[in-house]
Order: structure tokens, then sequence, then C-alpha cells
């Protein structure tokens, strides 16, 4: 026993541990019924899983490989949000607004300034780094599933 977490146990006893998920992945089916807006169900704000031999053959068993086709090309051709940089930037004026009517110095006020732009920036590139790891993992599952014609 090496001391390293393990990682997630296939639904079936004496499988290979999934090398790409975390512990209790898929201890549930992860493709959901025909008819879903989804084909997967997924909580990370990348909103594709990344592939692996047991999301492959869940979508092979549920037969939804064509649905699966089109979810990709929507999210690939989907713009990038400004969700969490609108958020930043809003959190940011809120706070100057409240230390303006609150009488603090303008030091502080300058201060709060500059702290909330490089929290803005941070924001605006994680923005960018989850829009990248979502295109990288609909191009990876493009070669797995094929592209829409």
């Amino acid at each position: 026993m090496s001391g390293l977490p393990g990682r997630a146990p296939e639904t079936h006893e004496g499988a290979p541990p999934c090398p790409v998920h975390p512990y209790g992945f898929h201890t549930r089916a992860r493709v959901r019924p025909a008819g879903s807006a989804t084909v997967f169900r997924d909580a990370s704000p990348v909103g594709i899983p990344a592939r692996c031999p047991q999301l492959e053959h869940e979508l092979d068993e549920a037969d939804r490989e064509v649905d699966f086709i089109d979810e990709l090309w929507m999210r690939e051709r989907a713009a990038r949000g400004f969700g969490l940089t609108l958020l930043g930037v809003a959190l940011v004026a809120a706070v100057v607004i409240a230390l303006v009517l609150g009488a603090a110095g303008t030091v502080a006020i300058v201060a709060a300034v500059l702290v909330g732009g490089a929290v803005v920036i941070g924001l605006d590139r994680a923005d960018r780094a989850i829009h990248r790891e979502r295109l990288r993992r609909v191009r990876d599952w493009h070669r797995r599933v094929g592209t829409p014609r």
C-alpha cells in the first residue's frame, strides 16, 4: 500500500480504478436517459467530463452518441462566458461604493480599486482557462465519437 489516495473504483468489483476521475465519480451512472438536455451528468464548471473507458462504455450502452455529437457541436461554438469577470466587477464596485459612502479615506478607496482590479484580472484568466479546458475536452471527445457533418 503506497499511502496515496485511491482513485474511483469501477461499478463492479475487481475492476481497475479509473485513472481520470476522483473517488466516487463512477458510483452512479453518468449518462442521462434519452430526451435529456445534456448527455452526461456533470457538475464541474467545464461542463463536460474528461474521457475515460467507463464513460465511453456507458455512452455506447446508452446509444446516445449522436445526441452527444450534437451537444459537443453546440458547446464548441458557444461564446466564452464572462460570468466570473462580471461577478468580480460587481463585487469591486459594491466594495468601492460602500467605502465612498462610509467616508473612508482616499488611500483605502484607491487600495480597494487596485486590489479589485487584480481580482477581476484573475477571474478573467480563470474564465479563459475554463473555456480553454472545455474546448480541449470537446475536441478530445470528438476524436472518440466523431464530428457532426
